[in-house]
């Protein structure tokens, strides 16, 4: 099954110019934990949370002018369009990722998948099963 009617469209993104203090506000108001870093349309790196955390509070940084370019994740791994689902639970269960930004055949981002969104499309595919089994069953 393609990636597009799974994966998220709606992007939590920043630019790598962007400070901590920007992407932790961002992340508030958006009540997320991690944005996709992204320069010229293309992924560039990951930011979460935590990264400000280690990267920035713990080492006693200013967030303020700390760039995010700067503590990412980077490069980001990525994953195409017009790969399926087994291609993401094996990228997922080989990097130890839990979302990847999809992008096109030109390298622009164009969505992002997570765990989640995984998670809810096997959930709907073993309820899909568990009905046909009942039917069977049942006649």
């Amino acid at each position: 099954m393609s990636l597009k009617p799974l994966m998220t469209k709606e992007l939590t993104s920043l630019p790598s110019t962007a400070t901590a203090l920007d992407a932790a506000k961002y992340m508030t108001d958006m009540n997320v934990g991690s944005v996709i870093v992204v320069d010229d349309d293309k992924p560039s790196g990951i930011l979460t949370d935590r990264d400000i955390v280690t990267k920035v509070l713990s080492q006693d940084k200013d967030p303020k002018t700390t760039k995010i370019r700067d503590i990412m994740t980077s490069p980001a791994v990525t994953i195409s369009e017009d790969r399926d689902i087994i291609d993401v639970t094996r990228l997922m269960s080989e990097r130890g990722i839990r979302r990847f930004p999809v992008v096109d055949a030109n390298g622009k981002i164009i969505g992002v998948i997570t765990l989640d969104d995984v998670l809810v499309f096997l959930g709907q595919e073993m309820q899909n099963i568990a009905t046909s089994l009942k039917r069977e069953l049942c006649i």
